[in-house]
């Protein structure tokens, strides 16, 4: 079945432009008989800085008008040959007339030059001259001074683009990001190379797969050359004295960034032809810092507080060559390159620096597409992307890892020498059509990925102290015939002093082969139609098909039906409403993990109660359980169904007011259950099948469901400011965290489970404001909140014999003595915000996920102010200096990651590690 799909995938990505090729050359001479000796005139409206221009009206021989899009383009279908007059204007920039003539050899770029030196108009990338039907909810396209106030650095620039993507709903870590119109995955360019980028296009269309209301989409969009050479040199620099000390952080650290670069753009012949490169280098003195319980020589507990050093560095680089072959053809070529290096990853809050690792990542990216205007109603595009990527990871100590529940991460790096290499291909074919009011659009979307991964996850072992029922121990250490409850720390200090109860909870060990070999098809067809119904009204339906290898699935068949209804004839509101199915595909690191855990590459063993230093001796490791991976048959790709209503308006002033409601259900989530779980709770106990055996089984037996309320106001016809503001209410319940491997606490059982997802905000809010200030200076701020994360609450214990360390408290049972008071009881009940809980011995189903983090906000300003270099105010590209101060968290504030989650341990309840405190850097610009 692999291989017929895999033929079968191939086979149409190859068909697919013949079948253009050949509807081009027929529908070619048809577009004659309407167009007689005419021909289509296309180009992009652009600034002064190479920011692309929206909503621009250009006029053509003063009648026939058109309108720049989103993308700053405009397109003329059909112009008689010979000599014309095309005006373009938009507001805030001067009137631009030139004389063309068509057939034109290549698409236009028109650029218009401020109207003064003093206007206060923003070039935003937004359209606010109405509401926008294309618009749904928390959409927008950033380019001009918008993109410019945004981060430089290219994590930080990151962060920020997964903030604006996450306005869609809760967790921005999962926000889906693309660059020039692949669909895969890929590092950032340089922010010096963006042209514009598209935050939560109409994600109903059937070009995407997965809606990703998760997460968000956000679309990156690189500028082409120029006809007239361009280039600028930067540079940023954070120094120590500029930086706040990091939250639970004893002492400030002597934390930097340095960062330079250049870009340069030009033709490469007269007409026809350009380039564009950029390069930048970064180093970051950076530090994570350790917030954990250990213990002294002695046995007593300590709070371990340090600095550790993890820098960073850096190196970006592009290449883009735009070739124009033809009238009707254009050739883009681009080549792009990240190479990250980065030590003691893995560390911080309760993780020692003695469990870090060195990590370098890499990406070196060829891609290529060809874009054929064939006739005045159709044009096609080819794109081709070729990825080579990957990861190598080397610990600090291959010695054992120590896991002491809710106190301290030690000993060696658990991921060990691990190396992950990937070659992707992508190809992309699409073809547009303009019927009358149809506008269709239909292709074929193929990536294959070729693994080469060395996996040596837990080839150095790893022991877990998650605490349990020890001997209470008299004042001269010796046991008494009473038992309690102790926690992992109490267990690894009676480990460490040869006391009684002293044993560790359970030591691991995977051996085998780490090398696993693998290719990965995902294979997706569409067609779009976007139907002007008149009066108003668009109608816009899609169909969508995907399938994919290992693990086989075809079950991808996805719907999409929107109407958008603009009933104002000035287009100052508009109503919308979507319904869709999605599917989300198995990534290749799910089935990475299941060929390499499958008992026959690798075998992993678990003792109980081993020996501390000499796991595979005595009694217990003759008892050691095996445990395995493995899909169950007829695998399918989890689903979405999606419902959407809306809508915007245009208020007076310049206002613009946005109001979206999501609702979702998904099935078929693919989550883990053992299916050879002990019948009695004891890992040696009698099970269903094989003893002394885990069969850890990917089901599709997951489901969730969600709603989302979106609000936005936008003001952007101010003089002196103009701002976005935005929230969300995202309310997500599933009963796994979108991982093939999460589990649930118990395999009999799904009590409990069914609850807000791990990580994702129930509150997002989110703006932007930019402030034009005297003397030319911009001052902007960019703010995201976010509050209502949860978090589990667990043991440390394995009570059922599972092999899963996840097990979540109990309610007590009434009269359990407080642990606070007689802590040698077994059980005792520990007083918590959410009533009085044991670790065992008690009744009711604790819910999954019931802790919340704090609230936290980022807010980043940037101020700046450009100095113009150049007397001659209409030169094409002006000597421009700019100089500028930026601040991420300027408030540092206290932005919590992590609270102790372990019952029992001396840091439950307790925050212990948070992001990045402020952080300053100033940098200058030299453009010319």
């Amino acid at each position: 079945m692999n291989k017929f799909v895999t033929t079968a995938a191939w086979l149409a990505a190859l068909a697919f432009p013949y079948v253009f090729l050949q509807t081009a050359q027929a529908e070619s001479a048809p577009s004659q008989k309407v167009c007689p000796n005419a021909s289509p005139l296309i180009g992009t409206v652009l600034d002064s800085t190479d920011a692309l221009i929206p909503g621009a009206t250009l006029s053509l021989d003063g009648a026939n008008n058109a309108t720049s899009d989103s993308a700053g383009k405009f397109r003329f279908p059909c112009v008689p040959i010979g000599p014309h007059h095309l005006s373009a204007s938009a507001k805030g920039f001067a009137l631009n007339d030139l004389a063309i003539t068509t057939p034109h050899d290549a698409p236009l770029n028109i650029v218009l030059q401020l109207a003064t030196v003093e206007t206060k108009i923003e070039v935003s990338g937004d359209n606010n001259g109405g509401a926008n039907p294309e618009d749904s909810g928390p959409s927008a396209t950033i380019s001009g001074s918008r993109l410019q106030t945004l981060a430089d650095d290219p994590d930080d620039l990151m962060l920020e683009l997964q903030q604006l993507g996450g306005s869609a709903s809760g967790n921005p870590a999962n926000t889906t990001i693309t660059v020039d119109g692949f669909q895969g995955a890929s590092s950032l360019p340089p922010k010096s190379s963006i042209a514009y980028i598209k935050v939560n296009p109409d994600n109903f269309s059937a070009e995407y797969g997965d809606v990703n209301i998760e997460g968000g989409r956000v679309e990156v969009y690189t500028k082409p050359g120029q006809k007239a050479y361009h280039g600028a040199l930067f540079t940023t620099n954070g120094s120590a004295w500029e930086n706040a000390r990091d939250p639970y952080s004893l002492s400030r650290a002597a934390i930097g960034k340095q960062r330079y670069g250049f870009e340069l753009a030009g033709p490469v012949r007269k007409t026809g032809s350009d380039f564009a490169l950029t390069f930048e280098h970064r180093i970051i003195n950076n530090f994570a810092v350790v917030n954990a319980i250990t213990l002294d020589p002695l046995g007593n507990q300590v709070s371990t507080d340090a600095n550790v050093p993890t820098p960073q560095s850096l190196w970006l680089g592009t290449a883009r060559l735009d070739w124009q072959l033809g009238p009707k053809n254009t050739f883009i070529s681009s080549y792009s390159t990240n190479v990250n290096s980065l030590d003691n990853q893995g560390v911080g809050g309760t993780t020692l620096a003695q469990a870090g690792y060195n990590n370098q990542t890499y990406e070196h990216m060829l891609r290529a597409s060809n874009i054929t205007t064939a006739t005045a109603s159709f044009m096609h595009e080819s794109r081709l992307s070729l990825r080579w990527d990957g990861s190598n990871d080397q610990p600090e100590s291959t010695a054992p890892q120590i896991s002491v529940a809710g106190a301290f991460t030690g000993g060696g790096a658990s991921v060990g020498p691990q190396q992950i290499h990937e070659f992707n291909i992508e190809f992309d074919d699409d073809a547009i059509f303009s019927i009358k009011k149809h506008t269709l659009k239909f292709g074929i979307q193929l990536q294959t990925f070729a693994e080469r991964q060395q996996l040596t996850s837990n080839f150095n072992g790893s022991y877990t102290f998650g605490g349990g029922t020890a001997p209470v121990l008299s004042a001269s250490n010796t046991p008494t015939r009473q038992t309690e409850t102790i926690s992992g720390i109490e267990q690894y200090r009676r480990t460490l002093l040869g006391l009684a109860g002293g044993t560790p909870t359970a030591y691991s060990a995977v051996t085998g082969t780490p090398k696993i070999n693998f290719t990965q098809i995902q294979n997706g067809l569409f067609i779009q139609d976007d139907w002007n119904f008149g009066h108003g009204l668009h109608i816009n339906s899609g169909l969508r098909w995907a399938a994919q290898n290992d693990p086989t699935s075809l079950n991808g068949l996805t719907p999409r039906l929107g109407l958008i209804w603009s009933p104002d004839k000035k287009n100052r509101y508009t109503l919308h409403g979507h319904i869709g199915l999605f599917v989300n595909e198995f990534g290749n690191s799910t089935e990475a993990t299941i060929l390499a855990q499958n008992g026959i590459t690798q075998q992993t063993s678990t003792i109980y109660n081993p020996i501390y230093g000499n796991p595979n001796s005595g009694t217990a490791a003759t008892n050691a359980i095996s445990t395995i991976r493995e899909f169950a048959p007829h695998m399918t790709q989890s689903s979405w169904e999606i419902d959407n209503i809306g809508g915007t308006r245009a208020l007076p002033h310049g206002w613009n007011l946005s109001l979206d409601y999501y609702t979702g259900r998904e099935w078929n989530i693919a989550r883990t259950k053992n299916i050879n779980s002990p019948i009695n709770d004891s890992p040696n106990g009698p099970r269903p099948g094989p003893a002394n055996e885990n069969i850890l089984q990917v089901q599709n037996s997951g489901q969730g469901a969600a709603n989302v309320t979106f609000f936005g106001l936008q003001q952007g016809k101010l003089k002196y400011v103009q701002f976005f503001l935005g929230a969300v209410r995202a309310e997500f319940k599933i009963d796994t965290d979108y991982s093939a491997f999460s589990t649930p606490q118990s395999s009999s059982t799904d009590a409990g489970e069914f609850a807000h997802q791990t990580g994702n905000n129930s509150w997002n809010i989110f703006g932007n404001t930019t402030f034009k200030l005297p003397k030319k200076v911009d001052l902007t701020f960019n703010n995201y909140s976010g509050g209502g994360a949860h978090y589990n609450l667990t043991t440390g214990f394995d009570n059922n014999g599972d092999g899963d360390f996840n097990d979540r408290p109990q309610y007590a049972l009434a009269n359990t003595p407080l642990c606070s008071i007689n802590p040698n009881a077994s059980p005792c009940a520990y007083a918590t915000q959410y009533g009085l809980l044991v670790t065992s011995g008690g009744t009711g189903i604790f819910p999954r996920n019931k802790g919340v983090l704090p609230w936290a906000t980022y807010l980043d300003a940037n101020i700046q102010r450009a100095f113009t270099l150049t007397r001659n105010k209409k030169a094409e590209h002006q000597q421009v200096l700019t100089a500028n101060i930026r601040s991420s968290n300027v408030l540092n504030h206290l932005n919590v990651t992590a609270v102790g989650g372990v019952l029992g341990s001396p840091l439950f309840g307790v925050p212990y590690a948070a992001n990045n405190g402020r952080r300053t850097e100033a940098g200058l610009r030299y453009s010319f």
